[in-house]
């Protein structure tokens, strides 16, 4: 049933995995199926066992949080080295960190860059990141902490909806929204910066730290200039209402992806014996509907045969460019290595339609809960249309952290990643 409605349906939402121990690059759940084979299948499993039993009110499971969609994601704590307070983005974790104790270190770790012969102008990050430099260190943080950032003083707007009128304020794609005569309302506007927590870092160095979700931000000291929040859903259960029907129709959707078996060991040797990285290009391949805002692929066979002959035709557009051409000895060796690759890809074509099958398994399900949780909201939500109206939303999406520390995204993967894609 669940593989006969995988091939008449186009599933969309998405689920992605903490990776490496820190939280700045998370991938979809559905892709650790290709990163990780059998291992990656099954720790999704997992994880949707557990969902649903707190959805079905029968006993512990993972915590929830909600996906707040702010840009950018901001770090702040004490740098281990020096206990100097630091604010900074994904960069404070790279081989030489990032890591913003003062103005100065903002104008020097970021600024304008050449691209394609023009100016990327950065000020509005430097500008964020000044606001968080000298508001946040109010909070008496304890370690590094991450959040989404929702707005420094200025972003906020009155936008009327309906008839009524609203504090807005849009970080990313989303709009959130609060009415304009509330307690909430009245708290953001007299701060400086708003913030939303998600996840603590702990370790005797910034390179070693690795990363908890589910951060509560009742730690933190409330100030006046700085709106804050953290993620956490209280009550998850009591907000989502599954029917018995509801729940044996994910048990079983559940218990026939679990019998799907993959094989991503032959990817492993491929990618050390061939030039080409092959979770990235799997990956790549199917996010590209995505990018185009259509649906995913639905026909693992079509999947795999166009992968393929994706990969086939890349070599033979490098092997069009080549100056001395296909008779020259780069051409020749550049012919032997399409071959190679070519032929291990077609002879590991069942094995890349099973990875698939399990790719869109993951998502049917995904779609299962999403339908469910996406009433859950911490705050209205609206995409703003082109002629100045707002279109109601559900929230991004929600952060699921089983009792192992591994995190797992569920989000729309049409209307928010295709319009991220669309940014880029």
């Amino acid at each position: 049933m669940l593989l006969q409605e995988i091939n008449k349906k186009v599933y969309t939402a998405e689920e992605i995995f903490e990776a490496d121990g820190k939280n700045t690059h998370l991938d979809h759940a559905e892709e650790l199926v290709f990163m990780k084979g059998e291992a990656g299948l099954q720790q999704v499993i997992k994880t949707f066992y557990g969902l649903l039993n707190i959805l079905d009110g029968q006993g512990d499971g993972p915590s929830v949080t909600t996906k707040w969609d702010g840009a950018p994601a901001v770090f702040a704590g004490i740098d281990p080295a020096d206990g100097q307070f630091f604010v900074g983005t994904k960069g404070v974790f790279a081989k030489t960190p990032k890591l913003n104790k003062s103005q100065d270190d903002i104008a020097a770790n970021h600024p304008d860059v050449k691209s394609g012969g023009e100016t990327v102008d950065k000020s509005g990050l430097r500008s964020k990141l000044s606001a968080s430099l000298e508001y946040l260190k109010g909070l008496g943080i304890k370690g590094v902490v991450q959040g989404d950032l929702l707005w420094t003083k200025g972003d906020l707007k009155t936008v009327a909806i309906d008839g009524e009128r609203y504090i807005a304020f849009t970080p990313n794609t989303i709009t959130y929204v609060v009415p304009e005569n509330s307690e909430t309302a009245a708290a953001m506007k007299a701060a400086e910066i708003g913030i939303v927590f998600h996840t603590n870092y702990e370790g005797d160095s910034i390179q070693d730290m690795k990363a908890s979700f589910g951060f509560n931000a009742d730690q933190l000291t409330r100030t006046p200039q700085v709106w804050f929040d953290d993620a956490r859903i209280k009550d998850v259960s009591g907000q989502v209402q599954l029917t018995p029907q509801d729940s044996a129709r994910i048990r079983t959707a559940i218990n026939m992806l679990e019998n799907l078996k993959i094989n991503a060991q032959a990817f492993k040797v491929l990618d050390k014996e061939l030039p080409i990285d092959l979770v990235v290009e799997l990956k790549a391949h199917a996010n590209a509907p995505i990018r185009a805002g259509k649906g995913f692929t639905k026909d693992p066979s079509k999947f795999a045969n166009d992968f393929i002959e994706k990969i086939y035709d890349r070599y033979e557009t490098q092997l069009d460019n080549l100056k001395t051409g296909r008779e020259g000895p780069a051409g020749q060796r550049k012919l032997a290595v399409q071959q190679q690759v070519v032929d291990y890809l077609k002879k590991n074509s069942a094995n890349i339609q099973q990875m698939y099958m399990a790719y869109l398994g993951v998502e049917s399900i995904k779609m299962l809960f999403q339908r469910k949780m996406k009433e859950i909201k911490a705050i209205d939500s609206f995409i703003e249309q082109p002629d100045g109206s707002f279109k109601v939303t559900d929230p991004e999406g929600f952060v699921i952290v089983d009792h192992e520390g591994n995190a797992m995204k569920i989000v729309d993967r049409l209307e928010f990643s295709a319009a991220n894609f669309a940014k880029d």
